[in-house]
């Protein structure tokens, strides 16, 4: 179903990515569980509410699942202060409980999607290091009905809307994921991943567990050099990847600062790096696309009339072995959208860019750097 960036007015969306988990316990009866999650409330929980929030059962039973489902939750945005977020993962046949995860959703920073590798509390009677291994992967996002505004931005955020590749693959075996980031300085950044830096491939991961030890755990950058990196869901068919999905970048996150070494970087991944004891390992791109967000695209922004934004054609993919049917490399399609105000309606959807023209908010490119 289709996932807004904003949630429902006077609401609080949490989107839940459930990505997979490793060496989760057997049941009671020592038989590997069937896993699924279950996401909801407080006080869903305390009403005894059957939540929708539940991802698909696992194939067959194991303690390393792979799942891949995005779910969501809401609540009323006055109870944010008070509510918590419960991840659980049930075993399908026996309806045990696993795990459970508890996170309140007043630590979540709105809008920045958090990649957690949540770290089970020790199990009474077992010994430490059985359950150290015991990690759920997933990333959680906190909407709300309006987009902050920052002092300094003249723009809230900028909406990046990713196509899919356009000339078909003669030698890409599997679907693709995308991590899509905005960086303050590309050069900066290029350099942090030749020199291997882990903060700067694949994912950056907030380890947190539980009980959690200090609402520090959720403490977020005002501007990173890796900026704030978006994981798309796989595309697919392997030889003519698809994604049709939109990511939403904070000004705040600097991603509205238009400057001669701000970048949109897109790096392609096989899905089945996502798989594995390990589904972070996202470390060997098959190929990434860089485009400098100048202050030349800026001005072509904010002069676009158009529904689609400002749209940029075969943006190519470089640094790869991927192969088109003519031999050329391949090239991916996107469009722009600079957000000037706080709310917007109808609000903006994944499926298609929104249809409200850019209103710049004042002189210059955005925030300051």
């Amino acid at each position: 179903s289709e996932i807004s960036h904003l949630s429902p007015p006077n609401k609080e969306s949490i989107v839940v990515t459930l990505h997979g988990a490793t060496d989760l316990p057997t049941c009671k009866d020592g038989s590997n569980p069937w896993p699924y999650v279950v996401v909801k409330t407080t006080s869903e929980e305390a009403n005894n509410q059957t939540s929708k929030a539940v991802t698909s059962v696992t194939s067959k039973p194991t303690r390393d699942p792979i799942w891949g489902d995005t779910v969501k939750v809401e609540i009323q945005a006055e109870d944010s202060g008070r509510e918590d977020v419960i991840i659980k993962v049930i075993d399908n046949r026996k309806k045990e409980e696993l795990l459970s995860y508890k996170i309140p959703i007043k630590y979540l920073r709105v809008f920045h999607p958090y990649h957690f590798e949540l770290v089970s509390p020790a199990q009474s009677g077992k010994a430490d290091e059985d359950t150290d291994k015991t990690k759920l992967y997933a990333t959680v996002v906190r909407k709300c009905g309006f987009i902050p505004r920052y002092i300094g931005c003249n723009h809230t955020a900028l909406e990046v809307f990713l196509r899919g590749v356009n000339e078909p693959l003669i030698n890409n075996p599997n679907p693709m994921v995308v991590i899509a980031r905005v960086v303050p300085n590309y050069k900066e950044f290029k350099a942090s991943q030749v020199n291997r830096d882990v903060a700067s491939v694949g994912l950056p991961i907030t380890p947190v567990s539980f009980p959690i030890p200090s609402v520090m755990n959720f403490d977020v950058p005002r501007v990173s050099q890796n900026g704030c990196p978006q994981l798309s869901k796989p595309g697919g068919p392997p030889e003519l990847p698809l994604w049709n999905q939109s990511f939403l970048f904070q000004g705040r996150d600097g991603a509205t600062s238009f400057s001669e070494d701000t970048a949109l970087v897109l790096e392609y991944y096989p899905s089945t790096s996502l798989k594995g004891s390990q589904p972070w390992t996202l470390t060997h791109p098959l190929g990434i696309s860089v485009l400098p967000l100048k202050s030349r695209l800026y001005r072509k922004m904010l002069t676009g009339k158009g529904l689609d934004g400002l749209r940029v054609a075969q943006l190519p993919i470089l640094d790869t072995n991927l192969k088109t049917v003519s031999g050329e490399a391949p090239t991916v399609d996107l469009s722009f959208h600079l957000i000037s105000s706080e709310v917007r309606l109808p609000s903006l959807r994944t499926q298609s860019l929104s249809h409200e023209p850019p209103r710049p908010g004042g002189l210059g490119t955005g925030c300051p750097e």
